[in-house]
């Protein structure tokens, strides 16, 4: 079959292979769907035997596996790059020049002049560059007792929605707010005497208690 294999005479029908009955695979043997591949006139197996547990496991090779297949996307997907200084300042740059309102612009005129009109940054990572790390107006200091009293409150009353919380806590962004409202939680959880509580419930124990500290410090 695979000497008869050639792309101008290859009929659709032939990529339909009934998949064989059990009594039709011979003893020790495992079928395996395959692909024709036209430069060789040969068949590529889509699955490698050796990553199968089978009852009777094949002989590992000496070496390692070769495969005619090759991932052609990571299974792990495209990581951003850290931001380097002349990013920074570039985007610094664009954003004084054009607003905070189109991103797609800021990043295409970021990308042709850094990276030759390559996409390595997209409107998604100037905006989240921006709001998370180099707006001046962002509070990266210690949280207040009147932060944390007023966090608590918004948490108990529209629950898990972070960005309307961080519009109610000026300089904070939406991933400070969430990782506070959980190392409230964490610190709170240690002693043992609120450890078998819920959130809710600790929430309202410690806005009792940053009250309290609160006062006694004005």
């Amino acid at each position: 079959m695979a000497s008869e294999l050639n792309a101008s005479t290859w009929d659709d029908t032939q990529l339909h292979i009934p998949i064989p009955n059990e009594g039709q695979i011979p003893q020790g043997c495992v079928w395996v769907p395959c692909i024709p591949d036209y430069t060789t006139n040969s068949y590529i197996p889509i699955y490698n035997l050796y990553s199968f547990p089978i009852l009777n496991p094949l002989p590992q090779p000496a070496g390692p596996v070769k495969t005619n297949i090759k991932a052609k996307i990571s299974r792990g997907g495209l990581k951003t790059k850290p931001w380097k200084e002349n990013e920074d300042q570039l985007l610094r740059d664009l954003i004084s020049q054009y607003g905070t309102k189109n991103w797609a612009f800021i990043s295409k005129s970021l990308n042709e002049a850094l990276y030759d009109s390559q996409c390595i940054r997209k409107g998604k990572h100037c905006r989240e560059r921006w709001h998370n790390h180099l707006n001046p107006e962002l509070n990266k200091g210690e949280w207040s007792y009147e932060e944390d009293i007023k966090l608590l409150n918004l948490k108990q009353k529209v629950g898990n929605k972070w960005s309307i919380i961080a519009k109610d806590l000026p300089g904070r962004t939406e991933n400070g707010v969430k990782n506070r409202w959980n190392s409230l939680m964490k610190k709170a959880k240690c002693d043992s005497n609120l450890a078998c509580y819920s959130n809710d419930v600790i929430a309202c124990k410690l806005i009792e208690d940053f009250e309290k500290e609160r006062l006694n410090k004005a």
